[in-house]
């Protein structure tokens, strides 16, 4: 496509040269026979109305001359063949001929009855014809053109597709290219609807999972109450000292078991981005959770430090947004250890507000970073140390995060320890 776009616009400069520019030899030579034969056959009268007719058609001035020199035609300028003062390249003057003699054309036209002529052609000055200077400019100026169409032909559908790309990669589930793109018939357009088709595809295989799970842990809330109920009685009436133990174990792991399944709806529910979202003044909320944590580890003796201000409201669900930032806070608590700080650090720019928790511990393998807001995804460490987590909390403050058109990351910081994250766009 660049290369037929140059060949038209090169092919355009030369026939507009062609226009602007000289007669050929023949066609010079042919209007001057034409202009003799009539001037001999049919008098200066038939030749004036005829060499007005050829100066329409050629676009310029035609002058002729008898050998002996009379002019049958308007007589040239008397400035035609003056020579003009020009600065040569060494700054000297030198002599030049005038701008008409320079552009014009000469042709000698002998008749059948062997007498001489001399025609001249001035093309009128709005038709010069364009320089060596000017024909490389526009070469280039065309050369340049036809590239930016290619590069914005070719690298404009990929930066779409790229953009679409990542933003599917980041849990945008609509995120789809134009259809007039997947329209093209070329590579770029099959391309286009590949990606289209396999977002289509994957978007389907998640809802379908997260409705299995969310089904799945429906029916087994039901399951899990006949058990609870059938425990309550056999303390009851069959009870002993010697079943206790066993019965209380069975109804810890029934309420653990419970609480996941809690989660995984919790989960499903952020999936389906059900948000009730208000005006919500953020230091406030913030230190209301920060006293419930530290309420929490008061017996691992850890302090949680806040600092920074936030001076405008967010437009936030604060019911949701509280379990966010409560997992965060109790991660950060279980795994800096008794006796130890947890700082929380709160800023705001003109987009967005930021919240910094910092903890105390050893943080985490940096191939692990990402890995920990994955469902169910649990370090080493952490099974090592039994935590009893399900390692669904950051997931679900991610989910939260996300449904709130914010981010939540995780770093090692420089001075040690795990720092998240946390941003929200402002109103």
């Amino acid at each position: 496509m660049s290369n037929l776009l140059v060949v038209t616009i090169g092919a355009g400069i030369i026939k507009l040269t062609q226009k602007r520019g000289d007669l050929s030899r023949q066609e010079l030579d042919d209007t001057g026979h034409l202009l003799v034969s009539q001037y001999e056959s049919a008098g200066m009268r038939v030749l004036r109305r005829l060499a007005e007719e050829q100066e329409k058609k050629l676009n310029g001035r035609l002058f002729l001359y008898e050998e002996n020199g009379r002019a049958l035609l308007l007589p040239l300028p008397k400035d035609f063949g003056m020579d003009e003062l020009l600065e040569d390249e060494t700054g000297e003057l030198s002599s030049y001929p005038a701008p008409d003699f320079h552009r014009s054309q000469f042709s000698q036209i002998r008749s059948e009855s062997d007498r001489g002529y001399m025609l001249i052609f001035r093309p009128n000055a709005d038709m010069r014809p364009p320089n060596a200077n000017v024909l490389m400019v526009m070469s280039l100026f065309g050369l340049l053109f036809s590239s930016a169409v290619l590069a914005y032909w070719l690298l404009g559908p990929l930066v779409s597709l790229q953009r679409m790309a990542r933003a599917f990669g980041q849990g945008n589930m609509d995120a789809r290219l134009d259809y007039k793109l997947a329209e093209r018939s070329d590579a770029i357009g099959k391309l286009a609807l590949e990606f289209n088709e396999m977002a289509s595809r994957v978007e389907g295989v998640l809802l379908s999972k997260e409705r299995l799970m969310r089904d799945v842990s429906h029916e087994l809330r039901t399951p899990l109450a006949r058990i609870e109920v059938a425990l309550v009685l056999a303390e009851d009436k069959h009870g002993q000292d010697a079943q206790h133990k066993y019965l209380d174990r069975i109804r810890d792991e029934l309420h653990e078991l419970d609480a996941l399944i809690g989660s995984v709806l919790l989960l499903s529910r952020l999936e389906e981005g059900a948000l009730d979202k208000q005006e919500v003044d953020i230091n406030l909320w913030l230190a209301s959770i920060i006293d419930d944590v530290v309420f929490e580890s008061q017996f691992k003796n850890i302090d949680i430090i806040q600092s920074g201000q936030v001076t405008k409201k967010l437009l936030v669900d604060p019911v949701q947004l509280r379990h966010a930032l409560e997992n965060v806070l109790r991660n950060a608590c279980f795994y800096s250890g008794n006796d130890s700080l947890v700082s929380v650090t709160v800023t705001e720019s003109e987009t967005e507000v930021v919240i910094l928790v910092r903890d105390s511990g050893a943080g985490v393998d940096e191939i692990q970073l990402d890995k920990i807001f994955h469902a169910f995804y649990r370090s080493s460490d952490a099974r090592e140390a039994n935590s009893g987590g399900f390692g669904v909390g950051l997931t679900i403050a991610q989910r939260i995060l996300a449904a709130h058109k914010g981010q939540i990351k995780a770093r090692n910081h420089e001075q040690g320890g795990l720092e998240v994250c946390l941003s929200l766009p402002l109103l």
